[in-house]
């Protein structure tokens, strides 16, 4: 069952925060979050879908969640009951707090004034009482209020920070994360002993994996010790099936590349870091598919990039200024894997009747009924390798022949004494001059040049460019309207290569480092949504610039 195609749903109902197994789906209940984090988190400022933290979320900046991909709520929707942001502890940001659904928090929570969470209607008459009571405050106004907005209701902490604390609810979060890790940690183990049933082949910038199962593709790409994934990732598979991408680099994976995968695959790809305990993002990716990572860290790269599908991660490390993302592109799910937890019932569908009004520190909620985590089947023991057969001793070098002196340099001849000049001709004598005529006495003013200081020059600062580095910005668009930039890098030496392609929302800025001695393209144009058609006029011109050109030949387009 995909919930989320199904039903154009995202998170959890908040009467009901328990983990639940899918039938073929490794994320399990973390398929109707853009992003689940089972530790800590900070800084990011958008994710698409919804988003689940099973440590501490802390940021500098605000946070917006749930709005969808094309900024018309697709995928996401308003509804009475989901809980688009679940934290298992505390929040604190320094920013507002502005999510399409309901925040639940285990911990201490803090945001900044501003923060609104935007509530679908139920058509129930008291929908507003039950909402004044989830979100009640200490210390709150007594003119606060749910602000009815037409299709939807709008929860504000103008006043005091609000939220709804987990135990209101009866949500025991510690539990929920614990069971989410214990059940995609097994998953990640059982996928990893899948053998691959497709092949890669590797070329100078790209991986090509080439597939003909029509329901599944496993491949595999091993780059340990280094652990550096510095080439394309390109499919060639049977439509309609899905490609399992595990990946072994070791402790570290160095993300070196600005393109895995395309678009329309997104929702079939799984990539799957079976070793890594950190997987660091060095350049401005744009990863199309999912990432399943329970066991490692990732650092998203400090300007930017974006990640299109689920992501399971053990921990997320965003810097304060980085334009990182998650774009909301779940998971099909349909994996073949033995072994694996099976879901007994069905995913509970949202709330179909109104709760009753809660007492004003707790809402009694049914206990859920959940059966207990089947046990997980010992894989089969593996067949041992055959016995190699004894390795033939080297052939014996031989000798090498006696070095043959250098012959002496002959002598150098005797230095010749310079020439002695001949003495230079005595000037002849100058005649007399006879005596000026006298000249009539005028008295004039002579001017007397008085000497004035120049002012010292300040030395300049030597301007310094960095060799190998392109470096600029997009500050918005001439039209004035806010439009999505692909900005993507070529190098043009015979035949044209794309090196990098990242997507910026309105404004950003971009990072390339390349061979300093080559001749590279430069192309910002406007990002076409899934009908082919853009939301700009002719007269639409990106404002760029650049700060670093740190080669010999850029072309901008």
């Amino acid at each position: 069952m995909n919930y989320m195609q199904n039903n154009e749903h995202a998170g959890v109902p908040y009467n009901d925060i328990n983990w639940y197994d899918v039938d073929g789906q490794p994320f399990g209940t973390a398929s109707y979050f853009n992003a689940m984090i089972l530790g800590d988190a900070n800084n990011i400022v958008d994710t698409k879908g919804a988003m689940a933290v099973g440590g501490n979320f802390t940021s500098q900046r605000g946070l917006s969640l749930a709005y969808g991909d094309d900024n018309n709520l697709r995928g996401t929707g308003y509804n009475p009951y989901d809980v688009r942001f679940l934290v298992g502890r505390g929040v604190a940001m320094q920013g507002p707090l502005v999510v399409v659904g309901h925040v639940v928090a285990g911990g201490n929570f803090r945001a900044a004034r501003g923060s609104t969470y935007m509530i679908g209607k139920d058509g129930s008459a008291d929908q507003t009482s039950q909402l004044a009571s989830l979100y009640q405050a200490e210390g709150g106004s007594r003119y606060w209020g749910v602000s009815d907005r037409g299709n939807h209701y709008a929860v504000s902490s103008y006043d005091v920070p609000r939220y709804i604390p987990a135990g209101r609810v009866n949500a025991d979060v510690v539990k929920f994360f614990s069971d989410a890790e214990n059940s995609l940690t097994r998953y990640q183990d059982c996928i990893t002993n899948l053998q691959p049933n497709g092949t890669v082949t590797e070329h100078y910038h790209e991986w090509i994996l080439r597939g003909n199962d029509p329901v599944q593709n496993v491949f595999l790409i091993d780059v340990r010790p280094n652990g550096i994934l510095d080439k394309e990732i390109r499919f060639e598979i049977p439509q309609g099936s899905i490609a399992i991408v595990k990946i072994r680099s070791g402790n570290t994976a160095h993300l070196r590349y600005g393109l895995w995968g395309v678009e329309n695959l997104a929702n079939q790809t799984l990539y799957v870091f079976e070793d890594a305990r950190q997987i660091s993002m060095e350049v401005p990716a744009a990863i199309w598919g999912s990432i399943f990572a329970p066991r490692a860290m990732f650092r998203a790269h400090p300007t930017g990039g974006t990640v299109s599908g689920n992501a399971v991660l053990a921990s997320l490390e965003v810097n304060p200024g980085s334009g990182f993302e998650f774009h909301l592109y779940p998971f099909t799910g349909g994996v073949i894997c033995q072994n694996t937890p099976q879901m007994s019932e069905p995913m509970p569908e949202p709330m179909a009747e109104p709760m009753p009004e809660p007492a004003p520190e707790t809402m009694p909620m049914p206990e859920p009924m959940v059966e207990p985590m089947p046990e997980i089947m010992p894989m089969p023991a593996p067949v041992p390798c055959p016995v190699c057969p004894p390795q033939q001793p080297c052939p014996v070098a031989p000798p090498c022949p006696p070095q043959q002196l250098c012959p002496a340099p002959p002598p150098c001849p005797p230095q010749q004494p310079c020439p002695v000049p001949p003495p230079c001709p005595m000037p002849p004598p100058c005649s007399v001059c006879p005596p000026p005529p006298p000249c009539p006495v005028q008295i004039q003013p002579i001017p007397i040049p008085i000497p004035i200081p120049c002012p010292e020059q300040e030395e300049c600062e030597e301007c310094l460019i960095e060799p190998g580095l392109i470096f600029g910005c997009v500050w918005g668009c001439e039209c004035g309207r806010s439009h999505e930039w692909e900005v993507r890098l070529y190098r043009n030496c015979g035949d044209k290569k794309l090196l990098y392609c990242i997507k910026i929302c309105n404004c950003g800025c971009f990072e390339f480092r390349v061979c300093y001695d080559d001749y590279y393209i430069l192309m910002v144009r406007p990002v076409r949504s899934h009908r082919g058609c853009c939301k700009c006029k002719s007269s639409c011109r990106p404002c760029v610039s650049l700060k670093n050109v740190g080669v010999i030949n850029l072309l901008i387009k």
